[in-house]
C-alpha cells in the first residue's frame, strides 16, 4: 500500500524501510524535484517479480513533482509500493494525501536547554559555545539528530528572549536546517547563526 512517512528522523525510517524489503530504491534530497518524480516513475515501470518499494524522501515536495506522481500513486505498477517521507504532513498537496495512508512516525525529542544570553552575546561566547559543540562532534557525540535539536533550542531559546528574525532570517535559518539534515559540520551550521544573532543586539 502506498504511503506517506511523517517523521523527524529519516535515517531510521530509511533502516525501517530496508529491513523489511531490500529491494528498495531510494530518492533523496532536500528538496524533491520533477526530475526525481520523473526517475521514480520511470523506476515504477521496471517489471518486478516481488514488491520493489520505491521511496522519495525530503524537507520539501515541488507541487510539479506530487502532480508527476499522482497517476503513478492512483495506480501503481504490479509489486510496487512508493512511500513518500517528509517531516511534516502539510508538505504535501490535498490530492496526495487524500490518495496516501499518512503514517506518524515524528520521534518527542527534548530540546537541549542554551545558556546564553542572546541579547548581550559576544564573539567570546559565540566561540567558546562553538568550541564545546565542535568538540562533541569530533568524539562523536553529536549527532545529525542532536545538531539539528541544538539548532532549533537556539532560535527558540533566542526568541523568548526577544531576538526578532525578519522573514529573510527565517529563510536563512530554514536553509541552515536543510543543510544539518544534508550532514553539514557543526561549526558551518552555528557559526553563522550566531553571528547573525549577534549583529541584532
Amino acid at each position: 500500500m502506498n504511503k506517506i512517512i511523517i517523521s523527524n528522523n529519516f535515517d531510521s525510517v530509511k533502516a525501517e524501510i530496508l529491513s523489511q524489503n531490500k529491494n528498495s530504491k531510494f530518492y533523496e534530497n532536500s528538496e524533491i524535484l520533477i526530475d526525481d518524480a520523473r526517475s521514480a516513475i520511470d523506476e515504477a515501470y521496471i517489471a518486478e517479480n516481488s514488491l520493489k518499494t520505491i521511496v522519495l524522501m525530503g524537507q520539501k515536495f515541488r507541487t510539479e513533482a506530487q502532480n508527476a506522481l499522482l497517476l503513478v500513486l492512483e495506480d501503481s505498477p504490479k509489486n510496487i509500493e512508493f512511500i513518500l517521507v517528509g517531516g511534516s504532513k502539510s508538505l504535501f498537496l490535498p490530492t496526495i494525501r487524500s490518495r496516501l495512508a499518512i503514517i506518524n512516525r515524528l520521534e518527542k525529542v527534548e530540546i537541549p536547554k542554551i545558556d546564553l544570553n542572546f541579547k548581550k552575546l559576544t564573539l567570546h561566547d559565540i566561540n567558546t559555545f562553538l568550541k564545546e559543540k565542535v568538540a562533541l562532534e569530533k568524539k562523536g557525540d553529536l549527532s545529525k539528530e542532536e545538531l539539528l535539536n541544538l539548532v532549533h533550542s537556539v532560535v527558540k531559546t533566542s526568541i523568548l528572549q526577544g531576538v526578532k528574525f525578519n522573514t529573510s532570517e527565517l529563510e536563512y535559518i530554514n536553509k541552515l536546517f536543510v543543510l544539518a539534515n544534508l550532514n553539514t559540520k557543526a561549526r558551518a551550521i552555528l557559526t553563522p547563526l550566531l553571528l547573525m544573532i549577534g549583529d541584532k543586539r
